[in-house]
């Protein structure tokens, strides 16, 4: 059925992706701007309002602050019954006070206060407040509403909603990160080639032959092993991280109403050894990835910081999982470690940034101890792929980002010191990553725990893990008494070998200070009378 004129006029101004049999190298950002669905609650991007005579004419709340953003910060400031109350006040109120980032930090911050955990959710997050803290009601029914137009609103949801490109699904000529079949590495292979050079890899299918590949991808058998435990989830811009029981989150996911940078579960206790979830693979990774088997830390240098002990050492194991379109946005990984990551349930996109090269729209400090970046990852791709692009083309060699598609069972390599963005592509993603400390980047982690203190993590809200400004000292003596050769052997590397991070730079010097130290001379003096 074709539409009237009026719905023609009322679409948002979207770029669309037109048909076409060329094959193109690279994904562009237009491939990204047909949204999976329209605007929950009819909002349009601000420059509609110039096809709308009646909307120009009206005044609205908008009109009376300088954007959309004030009215929203505003409403953040409103209780659970406040805000309800407020969005029966006219129809800007209306949609603008049914953000889904409104009312799940009402639920973050009442179940922070009050230490509930969500065991329950509705399809939206006002649904899980009122299911939450009230009773059972019918769930809430988004209405469109016509005539608003807000380029933040519309943002946002463009940000949930951006279209997962199709050659992202499959292997694809976009990929660019060097990929090896798991019956073709070995250990040296991959310490000589990967490892130590400091180089990412895929490894196809590593994980499918794992337990936790089957098993894991049957919700009842992950609920009947999580009865009765709750998961750690978190986001870049919630003000609090959320508990939820497995079956929750489950449902949690399959909401079609997520907020822009939707909460990813990342665990760092489902997996303690010994438990259920971690035998369904630790006896399966020593068996098809043997570089990565800790029992062998002595012999081939993997995983160092298991001299401290496990309960001692930082954090270094997370079951993580998370909705389409969620994921992790520029980040490197933490306390100067290596990594893997295994795709268990669902695809994942992964782009990388060489250390010292810094992604577009990133921008750390001096010193790395703070990053300015885009909270989500649909900002950072609306705002920057464009110049991602352009550097994947053209940029020297070496300082060229690297992409690839991990296919579930697939298993990435992720070296210390490269910048890295994830994406989940499915319904619903679960992966398994690992942090370590191997003799190939030893001598740097040492450097990194005397010198960047405040940038150590993972340990310091544990009682019985050993706090930064003594890590350094104790990780070294545990090191002395177990394997003194990985050691002695970092110990007689001068200088950072990774680009990631520099010694500081000693301060400027004031021109006085420099003519100080310079002392007397013809061309240049100068005193204090």
């Amino acid at each position: 059925m074709g539409k009237s004129k009026s719905e023609v006029a009322e679409e948002p101004c979207e770029r669309r992706t037109s048909p076409s049999k060329r094959i193109r190298l690279d994904v562009t950002a237009s491939d990204f701007a047909e949204l999976e669905d329209h605007h929950p609650y009819g909002a349009l991007p601000g420059g509609n309002v110039f096809f709308s005579e009646q909307a120009r004419q009206a005044i609205r709340p908008s009109d009376l602050l300088p954007d959309d953003d004030a009215w929203l910060h505003i409403l953040g400031y409103c209780n659970g019954r406040d805000l309800a109350f407020l969005v029966r006040v006219c129809r800007y109120f209306y949609v603008a006070g049914h953000s889904p980032e409104l009312w799940r930090d009402l639920v973050l911050r009442r179940c922070h206060t009050e230490k509930r955990p969500i065991r329950s959710v509705g399809p939206t997050w006002k649904d899980t407040y009122v299911k939450l803290f009230y009773s059972e009601i019918p769930p809430h029914q988004p209405m469109s509403i016509p005539g608003i137009y807000s380029d933040t609103m519309y943002r946002l949801h463009s940000c949930r909603s951006f279209c997962i490109p199709k050659v992202w699904l499959d292997r694809s000529p976009t990929d660019t990160l060097e990929r090896v079949s798991v019956k073709d590495l070995t250990v040296s292979r991959f310490k000589s080639r990967y490892e130590n050079p400091n180089i990412p890899l895929l490894i196809e299918e590593a994980a499918k032959g794992w337990k936790a590949f089957e098993r894991w991808n049957q919700p009842e058998y992950l609920l009947q092993h999580a009865a009765g435990r709750t998961f750690r989830t978190t986001s870049g811009v919630a003000p609090l991280p959320g508990n939820f029981s497995l079956d929750a989150y489950l449902d949690y996911c399959e909401s079609t109403i997520l907020e822009e940078a939707p909460l990813y579960l990342f665990d760092r206790t489902a997996l303690e050894p010994g438990s259920h979830l971690w035998n369904d693979y630790m006896d399966d990774l020593q068996r098809s990835c043997p570089y990565w088997d800790p029992e062998l830390m002595k012999s081939n240098g993997h995983d160092l910081f298991q001299v401290l002990g496990e309960g001692r050492r930082p954090d270094h194991t997370w079951l993580i999982a998370g909705p389409k379109r969620s994921g992790s946005v520029f980040h490197i990984d933490p306390n100067c470690t290596h990594a893997w990551n295994a795709a268990i349930c669902g695809r994942k996109r992964w782009i990388f940034y060489p250390p010292g090269v810094t992604p577009p729209g990133v921008h750390p400090s001096a010193d790395g101890d703070e990053v300015t970046l885009p909270l989500s990852v649909g900002e950072w791709i609306f705002q920057f792929w464009d110049e991602h692009i352009q550097r994947k083309q053209s940029a020297p060699r070496h300082e060229r980002p690297l992409e690839c598609t991990a296919m579930p069972g697939d298993v990435i390599f992720v070296p210390h010191g490269w910048w890295h963005l994830v994406v989940n592509l499915d319904k619903m993603n679960i992966a398994i990553t690992h942090n370590y400390v191997s003799d190939s980047n030893l001598s740097n982690t040492l450097k990194f725990l005397e010198t960047k203190l405040d940038q150590i993590s993972g340990c310091r809200d544990r009682e019985e893990s050993i706090k930064p400004e003594h890590l350094s000292e104790e990780f070294k003596k545990a090191l002395k008494q177990q394997v003194p050769e990985f050691l002695n052997k970092a110990l007689k590397v001068p200088t950072w070998t990774c680009r990631a991070w520099k010694d500081a730079e000693a301060p400027k010097k004031s021109v006085i200070e420099q003519a100080k130290e310079a002392g007397p001379s013809s061309s240049f003096s100068f005193s204090f009378l």
